[in-house]
């Protein structure tokens, strides 16, 4: 990856929507340059998407959690059992006193308390803490211009 890509992941990241013309001229690169970068970004797996965002207040999931799950058995098979549930937008796996790390959302307080109740019911899963989270200070992706990160 080079100064070029870095570029242009950084203008991607800013505005996804943005044409592979205008994104040539912000880059100074044809069209057809740009568009084969890109293609080559997204084969390579450094972009992994594009999509629009989405105020969680605005659709009536305002109130969101972390909630460490402690396991017994086939972390594979819980795994699957909390992809399948709607307020968890994120899963990761951890060292540590936990298992696993999952990002939840619910509309209210009686929401949140059922998806616990429902979390911790699954077979497998030993004990949770919860952490609510009453704003987000920030949030941003990673930016490879900025760190100076990436291939030679």
């Amino acid at each position: 990856m080079d100064e070029i890509d870095r570029k242009i992941i950084q203008h991607l990241v800013a505005d996804g929507r943005m044409s592979f013309a205008a994104l040539g001229r912000a880059v100074s690169l044809s069209t057809p340059a740009v568009h084969h970068r890109v293609r080559q970004l997204e084969r390579r797996g450094v972009i992994t998407g594009y999509g629009a965002r989405v105020s969680p207040a605005a659709i009536g999931l305002g109130l969101s959690g972390l909630v460490a799950l402690e396991t017994e058995g086939s972390l594979d098979a819980i795994v699957a059992m909390v992809r399948a549930m709607p307020e968890v937008e994120a899963c990761w796996s951890t060292a540590g006193t936990s298992d696993l790390l999952l990002k939840v959302r619910a509309g209210d307080p009686p929401a949140m308390e059922r998806l616990l109740v429902r979390l911790r019911e699954l077979v497998g899963v030993d004990r949770t803490r919860t952490t609510i989270l009453l704003d987000t200070q920030f949030e941003r992706e990673p930016d490879p211009a900025a760190l100076g990160v990436g291939d030679p």
